[in-house]
């Protein structure tokens, strides 16, 4: 049995309260003579009717709580059999405490009129607790959307080529015996950015800096593996570099630009990052000489997607209707576009 709580505290005095104010007003046109001493004399009487209310209230409170998860249908029908008693209740609680020799008659008479009150309380308690019930059930919809969507970003988050690591492992492998100074550089690189996906895992947004940083140990890397056949440049201004993403937003967008454009572009293949910002809108390029189309040698790229799709369902869960991204071919360049809306800088 949940006792009740301090907002039915609050609005059952309150509603009483006002319960009794209502009969004290309309009963001033009634007296013949209206004047304070007459007012004070029936006030009494007004104020105990509504501490009879407000008694018989709270059984009812805790009927309508025995039946919780029942339908509406048995609490009409409930509300129906216990107003009369209570009502009659009521009047006998008013007329023992104002008018203890008046018959009983005048009890049961009151009574009837008492559970047509407790009939109207009755109906605005469950239609507040009904409001209640939904606004609850809302909230444990909305927290266990966003619950999901936090588990499926974080997904999304994690989400690292399998074959970049791969890669990168078979590549120190290979230099360890020919240059072990380059496969130590490698291993720093690759300790540099993974040490970047835990932190920015825990945060959740950084810097665009930072992340730019991740991404130049992923292509230092890349460079040790590919060496002359990639070449990098960043154009990146301080505003834009200064200002908070969700990690992880930029470098599969390089990824692509490294896994598809080896396979299309003539050598050596030139990524180009830029980020700038005017006002709320950041713009971040990605660009990269070669074509959306079949891979030099005529076949089609080999890749299912993954990363751009990640990119997109972030997007539409991080900044919905406060994003734009496009990726489009021109002049032997593929350039992947992405701007979303920012809080203004300070």
């Amino acid at each position: 049995m949940n006792l009740p709580g301090r907002s039915f505290w609050l609005a059952n005095v309150a509603g009483w309260s006002g319960y009794v104010l209502l009969f004290v007003v309309t009963s001033i046109p009634l007296l013949k003579e209206p004047s304070l001493a007459k007012l004070a004399s029936i006030a009494p009487y007004k104020a105990a009717m509504g501490l009879g209310g407000f008694l018989v209230s709270i059984p009812l409170y805790f009927l309508f709580e025995n039946l919780e998860g029942r339908g509406a249908g048995a609490k009409a029908f409930a509300a129906l059999l216990a107003s009369l008693p209570l009502g009659v209740l009521w009047a006998y609680f008013v007329r023992r405490v104002m008018e203890p020799e008046s018959p009983m008659v005048y009890v049961f008479k009151g009574g009837m009129n008492y559970a047509i009150t407790l009939l109207a309380w009755s109906a605005l308690y469950l239609t507040f607790s009904y409001q209640a019930s939904l606004e609850k059930e809302r909230e444990r919809s909305l927290r266990a959307t966003a619950l999901a969507s936090e588990a499926r970003l974080q997904m999304l988050r994690y989400q690292v080529n399998p074959h970049f690591l791969f890669n990168a492992l078979n590549s120190i492998r290979a230099l360890v015996d020919e240059d072990p100074r380059k496969a130590r550089v490698l291993v720093t690189e690759l300790a540099e950015f993974f040490r970047y996906s835990l932190v920015s895992g825990r945060n959740g947004d950084a810097p665009l800096a930072e992340e730019l940083e991740a991404v130049k140990n992923y292509l230092a890397i890349q460079k040790i593996r590919f060496e002359e056949r990639l070449e990098t440049s960043f154009e990146v201004a301080p505003e834009a570099a200064a200002t908070r993403l969700p990690s992880f937003l930029v470098h599969p967008l390089v990824e692509n630009a490294v896994k598809y454009g080896m396979e299309t572009s003539p050598m050596p293949l030139r990524i180009r990052i830029e980020a700038r910002r005017e006002g709320s809108s950041l713009t971040i390029v990605v660009a990269n000489t070669g074509t959306l189309g079949p891979s030099a040698s005529g076949l089609p790229c080999d890749g299912t997607g993954t990363g751009l799709s990640n990119v997109r369902e972030r997007l539409r869960q991080l900044f919905p209707e406060r994003h734009a991204f496009s990726l489009t071919e021109q002049g032997g360049e593929v350039s992947a576009r992405l701007t979303v809306t920012v809080p203004e800088a300070a």
